[in-house]
Protein backbone atom coordinates (compact mmCIF):
# COMPACT_ATOMS: atom_id res chain seq x y z
CA UNK A 1 0.00 0.00 0.00
CA UNK A 2 2.27 2.81 -1.18
CA UNK A 3 0.68 5.46 -0.97
CA UNK A 4 -1.21 4.95 2.76
CA UNK A 5 -2.44 8.11 3.93
CA UNK A 6 -2.47 8.89 7.52
CA UNK A 7 -4.40 12.55 7.99
CA UNK A 8 -4.38 13.14 11.58
CA UNK A 9 -1.61 15.41 12.36
CA UNK A 10 -1.65 14.22 16.18
CA UNK A 11 -1.09 11.01 15.66
CA UNK A 12 2.04 11.48 13.62
CA UNK A 13 3.69 14.16 16.28
CA UNK A 14 2.56 11.06 18.69
CA UNK A 15 4.72 8.58 16.32
CA UNK A 16 7.78 10.79 15.98
CA UNK A 17 7.73 12.15 19.92
CA UNK A 18 8.82 8.72 20.63
CA UNK A 19 12.12 8.99 18.92
CA UNK A 20 14.61 10.55 21.58
CA UNK A 21 16.30 11.85 18.51
CA UNK A 22 13.07 13.70 17.78
CA UNK A 23 11.62 14.68 20.62
CA UNK A 24 13.04 18.01 21.26
CA UNK A 25 12.96 19.27 17.37
CA UNK A 26 8.97 18.95 17.95
CA UNK A 27 7.02 21.68 19.46
CA UNK A 28 4.64 21.10 21.80
CA UNK A 29 1.09 19.67 20.56
CA UNK A 30 -2.04 18.95 22.32
CA UNK A 31 -5.24 18.12 21.53
CA UNK A 32 -7.68 21.52 21.73
CA UNK A 33 -9.60 21.72 24.72
CA UNK A 34 -10.15 25.73 26.05
CA UNK A 35 -8.50 24.87 29.26
CA UNK A 36 -5.28 23.38 27.04
CA UNK A 37 -5.43 26.56 25.37
CA UNK A 38 -5.16 28.40 28.14
CA UNK A 39 -2.42 26.85 29.73
CA UNK A 40 -0.72 26.97 26.35
CA UNK A 41 -0.85 30.41 26.35
CA UNK A 42 0.13 30.56 29.76
CA UNK A 43 3.42 29.15 28.89
CA UNK A 44 3.72 30.73 25.17
CA UNK A 45 3.28 33.68 23.64
CA UNK A 46 1.89 32.46 20.28
CA UNK A 47 0.13 29.27 20.11
CA UNK A 48 -1.82 27.99 17.03
CA UNK A 49 -5.07 26.32 16.62
CA UNK A 50 -5.35 23.57 13.88
CA UNK A 51 -7.24 21.08 12.49
CA UNK A 52 -6.20 17.96 13.22
CA UNK A 53 -7.45 16.87 9.48
CA UNK A 54 -6.83 19.66 7.86
CA UNK A 55 -3.85 20.28 4.67
CA UNK A 56 -2.77 22.86 2.77
CA UNK A 57 -2.94 25.69 6.18
CA UNK A 58 -6.76 25.85 6.40
CA UNK A 59 -8.78 26.78 9.05
CA UNK A 60 -5.27 27.35 11.03
CA UNK A 61 -6.14 30.08 13.98
CA UNK A 62 -2.87 32.00 15.51
CA UNK A 63 -3.09 32.95 18.84
CA UNK A 64 -0.90 35.37 20.59
CA UNK A 65 -0.79 37.24 23.90
CA UNK A 66 -0.76 41.11 24.10
CA UNK A 67 -0.45 43.58 26.52
CA UNK A 68 -2.66 44.15 29.54
CA UNK A 69 -5.01 40.83 29.04
CA UNK A 70 -5.10 40.99 25.44
CA UNK A 71 -5.24 37.98 22.83
CA UNK A 72 -4.67 39.00 19.00
CA UNK A 73 -6.22 36.24 17.13
CA UNK A 74 -5.76 35.45 13.28
CA UNK A 75 -7.32 34.34 10.20
CA UNK A 76 -6.53 34.21 6.60
CA UNK A 77 -5.62 37.32 6.58
CA UNK A 78 -8.09 38.50 9.01
CA UNK A 79 -7.37 39.46 12.64
CA UNK A 80 -9.04 40.49 16.00
CA UNK A 81 -8.22 41.57 19.59
CA UNK A 82 -10.25 40.27 22.44
CA UNK A 83 -9.77 40.35 26.28
CA UNK A 84 -8.51 36.95 27.52
CA UNK A 85 -11.63 35.93 29.16
CA UNK A 86 -13.50 36.38 25.80
CA UNK A 87 -10.76 34.15 23.77
CA UNK A 88 -12.24 31.13 23.67
CA UNK A 89 -15.88 32.38 22.73
CA UNK A 90 -13.51 34.01 19.78
CA UNK A 91 -11.62 31.48 18.78
CA UNK A 92 -15.22 29.10 18.40
CA UNK A 93 -16.15 31.40 15.62
CA UNK A 94 -13.62 30.64 13.76
CA UNK A 95 -13.88 26.95 14.11
CA UNK A 96 -15.88 24.25 12.65
CA UNK A 97 -18.18 22.50 15.00
CA UNK A 98 -17.72 18.55 15.97
CA UNK A 99 -13.87 18.66 14.20
CA UNK A 100 -11.09 17.87 15.73
CA UNK A 101 -8.42 20.22 16.41
CA UNK A 102 -4.77 20.32 17.87
CA UNK A 103 -2.74 23.45 20.09
CA UNK A 104 0.61 23.78 18.77
CA UNK A 105 3.46 25.56 20.20
CA UNK A 106 4.41 29.03 18.04
CA UNK A 107 7.70 29.67 17.16
CA UNK A 108 10.18 32.66 16.69
CA UNK A 109 10.91 31.97 13.05
CA UNK A 110 13.57 33.00 11.48
CA UNK A 111 12.10 35.26 8.04
CA UNK A 112 13.37 35.55 4.86
CA UNK A 113 13.21 38.97 3.24
CA UNK A 114 10.85 39.95 5.97
CA UNK A 115 8.08 37.11 5.41
CA UNK A 116 7.83 33.37 6.71
CA UNK A 117 9.77 30.84 5.54
CA UNK A 118 9.89 26.95 6.29
CA UNK A 119 11.78 24.23 4.37
CA UNK A 120 9.68 20.99 2.74
CA UNK A 121 11.97 18.18 2.92
CA UNK A 122 10.22 15.73 0.37
CA UNK A 123 11.03 12.08 0.60
CA UNK A 124 9.81 8.81 -0.95
CA UNK A 125 10.79 5.25 -0.35
CA UNK A 126 10.99 3.45 -4.07
CA UNK A 127 12.48 0.30 -2.49
CA UNK A 128 13.49 -0.69 0.81
CA UNK A 129 15.49 2.75 1.85
CA UNK A 130 14.36 6.08 2.52
CA UNK A 131 15.63 8.61 0.21
CA UNK A 132 15.38 12.61 0.03
CA UNK A 133 14.24 13.31 -3.40
CA UNK A 134 13.82 17.13 -3.01
CA UNK A 135 14.47 20.39 -0.28
CA UNK A 136 13.11 23.49 -0.70
CA UNK A 137 12.13 27.01 1.29
CA UNK A 138 8.46 27.91 1.26
CA UNK A 139 8.45 31.32 1.31
CA UNK A 140 4.78 32.55 3.03
CA UNK A 141 3.05 35.47 1.04
CA UNK A 142 2.43 39.05 2.80
CA UNK A 143 0.62 39.54 5.64
CA UNK A 144 0.15 35.86 5.89
CA UNK A 145 1.36 32.92 8.76
CA UNK A 146 1.08 30.11 6.96
CA UNK A 147 3.68 28.92 4.16
CA UNK A 148 1.96 26.98 1.85
CA UNK A 149 1.80 26.85 -1.65
CA UNK A 150 -2.19 26.92 -1.74
CA UNK A 151 -2.05 30.12 0.34
CA UNK A 152 0.48 32.10 -1.80
CA UNK A 153 3.41 30.42 -0.52
CA UNK A 154 6.05 30.82 -2.88
CA UNK A 155 9.50 28.20 -3.74
CA UNK A 156 13.10 29.37 -3.21
CA UNK A 157 16.20 26.97 -3.63
CA UNK A 158 17.05 26.16 0.16
CA UNK A 159 21.14 26.85 -0.79
CA UNK A 160 20.02 30.36 -1.62
CA UNK A 161 17.93 30.89 1.39
CA UNK A 162 20.47 29.52 3.79
CA UNK A 163 23.34 31.60 2.05
CA UNK A 164 21.36 34.49 2.88
CA UNK A 165 20.15 33.81 6.62
CA UNK A 166 24.02 32.91 7.60
CA UNK A 167 25.34 35.14 5.58
CA UNK A 168 27.36 33.31 3.36
CA UNK A 169 29.07 31.06 5.87
CA UNK A 170 29.41 28.15 4.06
CA UNK A 171 30.24 26.29 7.08
CA UNK A 172 27.02 26.76 8.85
CA UNK A 173 24.74 26.82 5.95
CA UNK A 174 26.30 23.26 4.91
CA UNK A 175 25.59 22.19 8.90
CA UNK A 176 22.45 23.81 8.47
CA UNK A 177 21.73 21.16 5.17
CA UNK A 178 23.20 18.07 7.28
CA UNK A 179 21.36 18.48 10.50
CA UNK A 180 17.77 19.50 8.30
CA UNK A 181 18.68 16.00 6.38
CA UNK A 182 19.45 14.10 9.54
CA UNK A 183 15.96 15.07 11.35
CA UNK A 184 14.40 14.21 7.78
CA UNK A 185 15.65 10.85 7.99
CA UNK A 186 14.56 10.04 11.50
CA UNK A 187 11.41 11.31 10.66
CA UNK A 188 10.34 9.20 7.95
CA UNK A 189 12.02 6.24 9.92
CA UNK A 190 9.63 6.54 13.15
CA UNK A 191 6.64 7.15 11.00
CA UNK A 192 7.19 4.21 8.40
CA UNK A 193 8.19 2.27 11.94
CA UNK A 194 4.56 3.12 13.27
CA UNK A 195 2.35 3.49 10.04
CA UNK A 196 2.88 0.84 7.77
CA UNK A 197 2.65 0.99 3.91
CA UNK A 198 3.93 5.07 3.90
CA UNK A 199 6.44 5.74 0.85
CA UNK A 200 6.02 9.54 0.31
CA UNK A 201 6.44 11.87 3.08
CA UNK A 202 6.29 15.70 2.89
CA UNK A 203 8.07 16.75 6.65
CA UNK A 204 7.81 20.72 7.09
CA UNK A 205 10.75 22.01 9.24
CA UNK A 206 11.72 25.18 10.18
CA UNK A 207 14.49 27.14 11.85
CA UNK A 208 13.83 29.36 14.70
CA UNK A 209 15.62 32.91 15.65
CA UNK A 210 18.38 31.20 17.64
CA UNK A 211 19.08 28.88 14.99
CA UNK A 212 17.36 25.79 16.12
CA UNK A 213 15.74 23.02 13.95
CA UNK A 214 12.43 22.12 14.45
CA UNK A 215 9.88 19.69 12.66
CA UNK A 216 6.54 21.33 12.10
CA UNK A 217 4.75 18.38 11.07
CA UNK A 218 4.57 15.69 8.22
CA UNK A 219 2.30 15.11 5.22
CA UNK A 220 1.98 12.04 3.99
CA UNK A 221 0.63 12.73 0.53
CA UNK A 222 2.52 16.27 -0.21
CA UNK A 223 2.09 17.70 -3.03
CA UNK A 224 4.77 18.29 -5.79
CA UNK A 225 3.75 21.76 -7.36
CA UNK A 226 6.71 23.70 -5.10
CA UNK A 227 9.22 21.47 -6.91
CA UNK A 228 7.16 22.01 -10.47
CA UNK A 229 7.40 26.05 -9.57
CA UNK A 230 11.31 26.24 -9.68
CA UNK A 231 13.36 26.85 -12.81
CA UNK A 232 15.50 24.11 -11.93
CA UNK A 233 12.94 21.03 -12.78
CA UNK A 234 15.76 18.32 -11.60
CA UNK A 235 14.58 17.89 -8.35
CA UNK A 236 10.59 17.50 -10.15
CA UNK A 237 12.40 14.67 -12.23
CA UNK A 238 13.26 12.73 -9.57
CA UNK A 239 9.87 13.08 -7.57
CA UNK A 240 8.27 12.02 -11.49
CA UNK A 241 10.66 9.22 -11.65
CA UNK A 242 10.31 7.43 -8.19
CA UNK A 243 7.21 7.83 -7.98
CA UNK A 244 6.83 5.86 -11.02
CA UNK A 245 9.41 3.43 -9.90
CA UNK A 246 6.76 3.19 -6.57
CA UNK A 247 3.24 2.30 -8.87
CA UNK A 248 5.80 -0.32 -10.53
CA UNK A 249 7.18 -1.97 -7.26
CA UNK A 250 3.59 -1.96 -6.05
CA UNK A 251 1.86 -3.57 -9.62
CA UNK A 252 4.82 -5.94 -8.94
CA UNK A 253 3.70 -6.77 -5.23
CA UNK A 254 -0.24 -7.36 -6.59
CA UNK A 255 0.75 -10.02 -8.78
CA UNK A 256 3.03 -11.83 -6.03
Amino acid sequence: MPFRRIQSKLLKDRAMRRSPLLHSHLPETLPYHPDVLKRMLDRHAVVFVKPDLGSQGRGIVRLKRIKHGGVHISWGLSSRRVNRKYMVRALHQRLRPYQPYLVQQGLQLTKYHHRLMDIRVFLQKPGSKWLISGKVVRVGAAGRFVTNYSQGGRPVHLSKVLDSIYRHDQQRTEAAIQKIDQLAYHAAAALSGKFRGIRVLGIDIALDRTGRIWIIEANTRPGTQLFKQLKDQSMYRTIVARYQRIKYMNRIHRRK
